[in-house]
């Protein structure tokens, strides 16, 4: 069976732009607890949040999601 884990990069978006918290939160409107919690992953991101956050970091949406997806077991009993 495969297993879909997806994880947000914004912690490293944030990073590659050099930008704080407190100023992350002030170009998206977020308060700086829930950037913090966006980015731990504590707190989901709304449709809303997804798409700030891709303007801000001038990346696609999906470029938010670090996803790993499971490769399917492959049957390797000699058939």
């Amino acid at each position: 069976m495969s297993k879909k884990k997806s994880r947000n990069r914004l912690r490293e978006l944030r990073d590659r732009s050099r930008l704080t918290l407190q100023e992350v939160s002030t170009l998206t409107g977020f308060n700086v607890s829930s950037v913090s919690r966006h980015e731990s992953g504590d707190r989901a991101l709304s449709e809303e949040a997804i798409l700030k956050y891709a303007s801000l970091y001038k990346v696609h949406t999906y470029e938010l999601f670090d996803l790993d997806i499971g490769e399917e077991e492959e049957d390797n009993d000699g058939e």
